[in-house]
């Protein structure tokens, strides 16, 4: 009698851990697991973010410099024009692109 007590006891002890286990548990390590995978996942989209941003300043350096050039070349162009007689509207435009350049890096500095 007293080993089927016994037997019952630990069989009742062992279901009582497994719905613990079950129910308390496992339930908390999924939830433990799932915030681990997010962190991972939010590091990895702050790395994605960083080498999006370093390319896109790489981009903005890059069309700045060519900017900046065909600016000079229009200048340049207009100064030919200008100095080959063409002076009806070539003047004028070339003051107007000269002071809106001088305004922008003015407004540049500012910031």
């Amino acid at each position: 009698m007293d080993l089927v007590a016994i037997i019952m006891t630990a069989a009742g002890l062992a279901s009582a851990f497994s719905l613990l286990y079950a129910k308390f548990i496992k339930p908390i390590k999924k939830v433990v697991k799932q915030v681990e995978d997010n962190a991972q996942g939010i590091k990895d989209l702050e790395d994605k973010i960083s080498r999006i941003k370093d390319d896109r300043a790489e981009d903005e350096i890059f069309s700045i410099e060519v900017r900046a050039i065909l600016f000079e070349a229009l200048i340049a162009i207009l100064d030919g024009l200008e100095q080959g007689g063409a002076n009806h509207a070539v003047t004028d435009m070339k003051k107007k692109l000269i002071k809106f350049m001088s305004q922008q890096v003015g407004s540049k500095k500012k910031k």
